[in-house]
């Protein structure tokens, strides 16, 4: 039996109301949808952006104190001549100009690995070769002493001037918290290789055993950058073992001192 146009108008009016009752709703949840997604997309740009923010601030204070320190130095010369000691202000103003420098090639290093432009090379390359070097370049400076017993042949692929960045920051960074000894070791296990480097120091509390990788960390606030590093050489030194398939951390078993440990991938 064909519809009325009675009958016609009834359904139109039914569905109208029904559209006038869910369209609120669905518009709602299109909205929140959209909401949802657009923030999940934007989150990480928001977290770069604020975390590129926050580096532009850190260097800037960075570079500014041992710039800062040379100023007054020489300030102070310059207007008292009479009493002035040039031999111990051409001693303070090379330490800053050294500690300067390693600031800006650590942060020209990070500025080109944030952009993607640091070619990375992967030849064979025996870490306990550059391990023995690094010591041996260190040793002659410093009044602690190092303990290579534990050094054993092991081959990686990767990045010569890149792995020996990593050797030389931890030994670095050993150096200024051990009291009397620094020790470090090399060998092969099953799939990779080790490279753990210990110093005798205060080590580092458990909750701050992964914040000393992030950018500008210093545990202790109240020492100078001269006296504490430039605060990017572990992140630097995760940047780079994370770039060659690795992974750095601290050694959680260690009852006294501190010992970082990386695992690479084993050559072959």
């Amino acid at each position: 039996m064909g519809a009325t146009l009675d009958d016609v108008d009834e359904s139109v009016g039914a569905l109208r109301r029904t559209l006038l009752t869910i369209s609120p709703i669905v518009l709602a949840a299109l909205a929140a949808l959209v909401w949802f997604v657009v923030g999940r997309t934007l989150r990480p740009v928001e977290e770069a952006n604020r975390r590129q923010r926050q580096f532009v601030a850190d260097a800037s204070h960075e570079l500014r104190s041992p710039l800062t320190r040379i100023r007054t130095e020489l300030e102070i010369d310059l207007a008292h001549p009479d009493r002035a000691e040039l031999a111990a202000t051409h001693r303070t103003v090379l330490a800053d100009a050294i500690a300067l420098q390693a600031l800006v090639e650590d942060l020209l290093h990070l500025a080109r690995s944030d952009a993607g432009t640091t070619a990375l090379r992967r030849d064979p390359v025996d870490l306990d070769d550059i391990v023995l070097t690094e010591v041996q370049r260190v040793r002659p400076s410093v009044t602690v002493a190092f303990d290579v017993a534990g050094l054993s042949g092991a081959q990686v692929l990767g990045d010569t001037d890149q792995l020996r960045r990593v050797v030389r920051n931890l030994l670095e960074n050993a150096v200024r918290h051990a009291r009397s000894t620094v020790t470090v070791e090399v060998r092969e296990e099953p799939g990779e290789a080790l490279l753990a480097v210990t110093d005798d120091g205060p080590g580092i509390p458990a909750s701050e055993r992964e914040r000393v990788f992030e950018r500008f960390t210093r545990l202790d606030d109240a020492r100078s950058a001269r006296a504490g590093g430039t605060g990017l050489g572990l992140a630097i030194t995760r940047e780079i073992v994370q770039r060659h398939d690795g992974a750095v951390a601290v050694d959680p078993a260690v009852g006294t001192g501190t010992r970082m440990v990386v695992r690479l991938p084993r050559a072959g």
